[in-house]
């Protein structure tokens, strides 16, 4: 995904959150699929995260951030369109500080 608005980074304590912002759900569209990244792969910014299948467009995700991936948003093997809720549940993954 190119455009670096359509993903959100949120700091917690000892994490760091990775989520799709409304630009990139108004962008895609109803999300149908989605591929997420392993937990405890080590990624670096820049790097291909998964993808997102949509309405409009499949997209690759480019991570925002670097880090491990300590926790992927599972709920979304389920329920994809969760992607197209509020900016909070869309969340996609979390890398460590």
């Amino acid at each position: 995904m190119a455009k670096k608005e359509y993903l959100w980074v949120k700091d917690t304590e000892d994490k760091k959150r990775v989520g799709l912002t409304k630009d990139g759900q108004e962008a895609l569209g109803k999300v149908k699929f989605v591929d997420l990244p392993i937990v405890g792969n080590q990624i670096n910014k820049g790097d291909s995260t998964g993808s997102v299948e949509a309405q409009k467009a499949v997209v690759e995700l480019q991570s925002p951030v670097s880090g491990k991936i300590v926790t992927v948003n599972d709920k979304l093997n389920d329920d994809p369109e969760l992607l197209n809720g509020s900016e909070e549940d869309a969340w996609l993954f979390e890398v460590n500080k």
